[in-house]
C-alpha cells in the first residue's frame, strides 16, 4: 500500500512537473513592457547612432507646424519596441496560468499640429492587417476579432485642442490628456488618452499614449481557444510615435 502511494505521489509530481513545462515552453509569452517616453527615447538614441543620416538635416527650435510620423528610423519589434507602433494590452487567462496578450502593429501613418502652444490637430492610421503578437499563434484571432479584413484600418483624430506645457521645447518630458475619436471595426467613441511626449534637440519628437478601453464598446468579442479560459473586456490601448517635421 506505501508503495502504490508512494507511485501515486510521484505520478503526480510528474504531472504537475509537466503542466508546467508546457507552461513555460508554449504558452508563458513574455508581454513586452507597457510604452514609455522615457525608453522610446532611450530606443531612439540607440537607433540613431546605427544609422546617423536618418537624423534630420537641421533644427530650428520651434516647435509650431505640423510633426509627421516617421516611417524610416529604426524597426518595430517586441525585443526592442523600436519606431512608431499602435496597439492593444489585455490580460487573459489561461487553463495553465494568467498572461497579459499584447497586440501591436509598426504600419503607422499620421500627423500632429500643433499652434501657438497648442496640440490642435492629430490624426493617427493603423494598418489593422500587419497586428503581431507577442505569442503567433493569437494572430489569427485577433485579426477576426478587429475585423482586419472588412475594416483594415483604425483611427484616432483630436477632438479637443491641448494646451502644451512650456517644458515641451526645451526637450523636457511633459504630461497632458488628450480628447478624441478612436474608430475601430468602423465604430467610433470617444476616448482620453494619457499623453507623454518630448522635443529632442536633433528635432525628433517622441510620443507615447495609453486610454483604457471597452473592447465590447467598438463591437470586438475577446478571441477564444481551448486554452484561454478568460479574456478580460477591458484593457489598454497605446501607442508609440517618433515624429518629425517634413
Amino acid at each position: 500500500m506505501k508503495t502504490l502511494k508512494r507511485l501515486v505521489w510521484v505520478a503526480l509530481l510528474v504531472l504537475v512537473g509537466l503542466v508546467v513545462l508546457v507552461w513555460f515552453l508554449f504558452f508563458r509569452a513574455d508581454a513586452p513592457a507597457a510604452v514609455s517616453v522615457d525608453d522610446a527615447n532611450q530606443q531612439l538614441t540607440e537607433d540613431l547612432a546605427a544609422d546617423p543620416q536618418a537624423a534630420p538635416a537641421a533644427f530650428d527650435g520651434l516647435i509650431d507646424g505640423v510633426w509627421v510620423v516617421d516611417d524610416q528610423i529604426g524597426t518595430f519589434d517586441f525585443d526592442t519596441a523600436s519606431g512608431s507602433f499602435a496597439g492593444f494590452r489585455v490580460d487573459e487567462e489561461l487553463t495553465v496560468g494568467s498572461v497579459v496578450a499584447v497586440g501591436r502593429s509598426g504600419e503607422v501613418t499620421g500627423s500632429l499640429t500643433i499652434a501657438d502652444g497648442q496640440l490642435t490637430a492629430t490624426e493617427v492610421t493603423v494598418d489593422m492587417t500587419t497586428i503581431v503578437s507577442n505569442d503567433s499563434r493569437r494572430e489569427g484571432a485577433i485579426s477576426g476579432a478587429v475585423g482586419a479584413n472588412q475594416f483594415p484600418t483604425a483611427t484616432f483624430v483630436l477632438t479637443e485642442p491641448v494646451a502644451l506645457p512650456a517644458g515641451l521645447a526645451d526637450g523636457t518630458a511633459v504630461s497632458v490628456q488628450a480628447v478624441g475619436d478612436l474608430t475601430v471595426k468602423g465604430v467610433t467613441r470617444s476616448l482620453t488618452f494619457t499623453i507623454e511626449a518630448l522635443i529632442r534637440d536633433d528635432g525628433l519628437g517622441v510620443v507615447t499614449g495609453t486610454a483604457p478601453i471597452v473592447f465590447d464598446d467598438f463591437g470586438v468579442s475577446a478571441p477564444k481557444a481551448p486554452i484561454v479560459v478568460s479574456v478580460d473586456d477591458t484593457g489598454i490601448v497605446e501607442f508609440q510615435l517618433i515624429v518629425a517635421q517634413p
